[in-house]
């Protein structure tokens, strides 16, 4: 790749001295010291995890998938399948809704001859 010198390493360090001032460099050294180790950390955590992954897909023997033998379906026959089951639906709420109403009839003529009795 490149390598640095010591004169061009003074270079960079003079440079960082007059962009950044003798106060912010410190600070900066361990701010990338922090990342870089963060980083290392990381990235040691990702290699343990895709070689413990690759060790166990290679220990695993291999099973077929189930073989599902459904029908292939056409557009329109999907829409109608799709159809019909909300039609279902549709019937099975409306008779939910018609026999709570009936019950909620129901309550309100019990009440009523309750009040006619008394």
């Amino acid at each position: 790749m490149f390598s640095l010198g010591g004169s061009e390493l003074l270079i960079v360090v003079i440079v960082a001295l007059l962009l950044f001032g003798p106060d912010k460099i410190p600070q900066m050294a361990r701010t990338i010291g922090r990342f870089t180790r963060e980083f290392n950390k990381y990235k040691d955590i990702m290699e343990s995890t895709v070689r413990a992954e690759i060790y166990k897909a290679d220990a695993e023997p291999e099973v077929a998938a189930p073989v599902v033998d459904e029908p292939v379906l056409t557009p329109e026959q999907r829409i109608a399948k799709a159809a019909a089951a909300a039609n279902e639906i549709r019937a099975k709420r409306a008779a939910e809704v018609a026999a709570a109403e009936a019950a909620s009839k129901s309550a309100e003529t019990d009440e009523e001859d309750e009040e006619e009795e008394e």
